[in-house]
């Protein structure tokens, strides 16, 4: 494993895969896993302005297999291999040391199964529109609406960007902007072949579906209350297990909430998150 730096991803063999990351900051190690044919770049535009104004966390933003710099091998099939690797990879960054996890979207559903699988290594868990699927793999969702719509700044989307308006609730060009910058360059370098063999196994295992016991760390429930691809009511069953958790159903916002829908409310509710887990930490 190469020394990290503010700028330049490293690489850990992790099972034989080179997962890319980079860790920045100093203090207490916070893992950020990204959704679903994303990669690490749009957690850290999301998170990182929210860092420099609370520091004392030691950022690791990986590429998880088959996403961004990090490729997936052609054995790896289902998500308890997944869940594995992740947890590989943190025992390679964070050896021996009380770490904290956050999670967007599918990266929600990995951090719930870290959670579940090792709590006693952890200092508190964010899911930001985690995707809880249930057993049988199906979704509780609404259809998808647009609140307010001005089509005429959307008159210049490349042919992979026109899911874009209907994939927002509100409508302005920053957000689109937004997109552009940090999320499109990984959705057009995503490995869709592995993808489409690990969405066959993605119904949650016995490992991911453990839910003994209860996380009683400073925890955060983040979801949108126009989100049609994950939806939010899926989410509010794990409040009985979370009981240290800020739960949050964010209108105006559908699977784009952040510092593309609603930046603000996102931004004050993460930040709580690292306040109360300072609090427990320094109490």
């Amino acid at each position: 494993m190469s020394q990290s730096s503010e700028t330049e991803a490293d690489v850990v063999d992790v099972q034989g895969i080179p997962i890319s990351y980079e860790m920045r900051g100093a203090g207490v190690p916070i893992v950020l896993v990204h959704g679903w044919s994303a990669d690490r770049n749009y957690m850290k535009a999301d998170l990182e302005p929210i860092f420099a104004a609370n520091p004392g966390w030691q950022r690791i933003y990986l590429d998880l297999p088959g996403h961004g710099a990090t490729p997936a091998p052609a054995w790896l099939s289902t998500q308890d291999q997944m869940l594995s690797i992740v947890e590989s990879f943190i025992d390679a960054v964070v050896p021996d040391r009380p770490f904290a996890i956050a999670g967007s979207s599918y990266g929600g559903y990995i951090a719930l199964a870290v959670t579940r699988s090792i709590p006693d290594r952890l200092c508190g868990a964010a899911l930001l529109i985690p995707d809880v699927p249930a057993p049988d793999g199906t979704r509780d969702l609404d259809d998808a609406i647009v609140l307010i719509e001005n089509r005429s700044i959307f008159d210049d989307l490349a042919p992979d960007e026109e899911w874009i308006p209907g994939g927002l609730v509100v409508h302005e060009r920053r957000m689109l902007d937004e997109i552009r910058a940090h999320d499109m360059p990984a959705y057009r370098v995503a490995d869709y072949e592995f993808l489409a063999r690990l969405e066959t196994n993605y119904i949650p295992t016995a490992a991911i579906r453990n839910t003994a016991g209860t996380f009683a760390q400073p925890s955060l429930i983040l979801t949108g209350r126009q989100d049609a691809t994950v939806g939010y009511r899926s989410a509010w069953n794990l409040v009985a297990e979370f009981p240290r958790a800020t739960f949050a159903v964010v209108d105006m916002a559908g699977h784009n909430l952040g510092r593309v829908e609603r930046p603000e409310v996102f931004r004050a509710l993460v930040s709580d998150w690292l306040n109360r887990m300072a609090m427990q930490r320094d109490g």
